[in-house]
């Protein structure tokens, strides 16, 4: 949510974005445990803690056993264990200052980090390449290689006229000078995003895959309850149409529909549901439209960022109103201007609207329990709640 932000605001800007999508080599099994024992010295680990941890990591053996045969011992003198608390911990702790001194932004997610830059002259374009030499520069020193097969570059918006021809961006990986693959879309964090900002391609392979799922039930089950519906459902169908859904929701209407028809194809499967209209089986299953489920988990978004609920340097800035009107509760959002579809459609913008709208006891309610619960009773009556074509509150 934080990138896109940034992202369509320099596209509303008229700027196109170069984008650097990077991707470690086994890299939770590849940092060293010395290095990273005195990066937590130099971050200020010391005494029982610091032996704890070593005793953790240091002094393990492993063998590998193939039909009956051994091989030898071999200590381990690298990774972090994947599936324990502490391993994340002490990866993020060793890859942290990655970013530290580049130019451009760059964003880390674990493992997972991408570098952008706004493309207005030549010089941006330097220096997101002087970037990718800092990187790769880091990942030889404290011994984390990059695939340069699988590092790519995407840009964002229309293609940049400052390119020279010929011109691309590399990978110095030990002198081969290796050049970055240009695509048109790239997966990022189970989201595909793709150089428009459109997400088209995201929606449709989400539906494809819920229907298979879907499609897997009705074979697998075959009489099934109401109960038994809903929790096989909402587990593995829904969870792949709502996954991230604040940062791609869709605003074309044959998306919206893609994406309802999969709830209302699941819900014919039940017996005696079939003759029902679609409104009829969500009503006697109490299950919302998708268009309700999207438009609330924004509404859950903005109560959470305005109430300080995540870390303020991690989430998109919704700036509030300095002179509130009369009318209205105290939490109204400015409504940001824009030109861009992609921008008008991004989070930070469309919720505006839809939240000044609340009434001042839902927006202020004490736990994000009871403004789920508010909202809910707030919006009981409202058509698309079983409606998924009628006009949002």
């Amino acid at each position: 949510m934080y990138v896109l932000d940034e992202w369509t605001k320099l596209l509303d800007a008229g700027t196109s974005i170069d984008v650097v999508y990077t991707d470690f080599q086994k890299a939770f099994d590849s940092v060293p445990h010395r290095r990273l024992m005195s990066k937590l010295e130099a971050y200020g680990v010391h005494g029982h803690l610091l032996n704890w941890i070593k005793s953790f990591l240091m002094g393990r053996k492993q063998r590998v056993v193939i039909n009956g045969q051994e091989s030898t011992w071999t200590a381990v003198i690298s990774g972090v264990p994947q599936g324990s608390v502490l391993g994340p911990i002490l990866f993020l702790i060793y890859i942290n200052d990655i970013v530290d001194n580049l130019s451009c932004t760059a964003y880390l997610f674990a493992d997972d980090m991408k570098l952008f830059k706004g493309i207005t002259k030549d010089a941006d374009m330097a220096h997101l390449q002087s970037d990718i030499c800092a990187v790769d520069a880091w990942t030889d020193h404290w011994l984390l290689k990059l695939n340069a097969q699988k590092c790519k570059v995407m840009t964002v918006g229309r293609r940049n006229k400052h390119r020279p021809t010929g011109t691309y961006y590399h990978l110095p990986a030990g002198g081969s000078n290796h050049q970055l693959q240009m695509v048109s879309d790239e997966k990022d964090l189970g989201v595909v995003i793709d150089s428009n900002l459109q997400f088209d391609n995201h929606i449709l392979g989400k539906v494809k895959t819920a229907n298979r799922i879907l499609g897997l039930i009705k074979r697998c089950f075959k009489n099934l309850d109401m109960i038994s519906f809903l929790l096989l459902y909402k587990a593995l169908v829904r969870s792949h149409l709502e996954y991230a859904q604040t940062v791609w929701s869709p605003h074309k209407v044959k998306l919206i529909e893609a994406l309802e028809g999969v709830q209302r194809r699941a819900t014919k499967i039940l017996p005696g549901f079939g003759n029902l209209t679609y409104k009829e089986r969500l009503q006697r299953l109490k299950l919302p439209t998708l268009v309700y489920r999207r438009a609330r988990g924004d509404m859950i978004e903005v109560f959470k960022i305005l109430h300080g609920y995540y870390d303020p340097e991690a989430i998109p800035c919704l700036k509030q109103c300095i002179y509130p009107s009369t009318r209205g509760h105290t939490w109204k959002l400015y409504q940001l201007q824009s030109h861009l579809k992609c921008r008008k459609c991004s989070f930070t913008v469309r919720v505006a609207g839809q939240w000044n709208k609340l009434p001042d006891n839902v927006v202020n309610a004490p736990s994000v329990l009871s403004f789920e619960n508010r909202l809910d009773n707030h919006w009981a009556c409202q058509d698309f709640l079983y409606d998924f074509k009628a006009e949002l509150p």
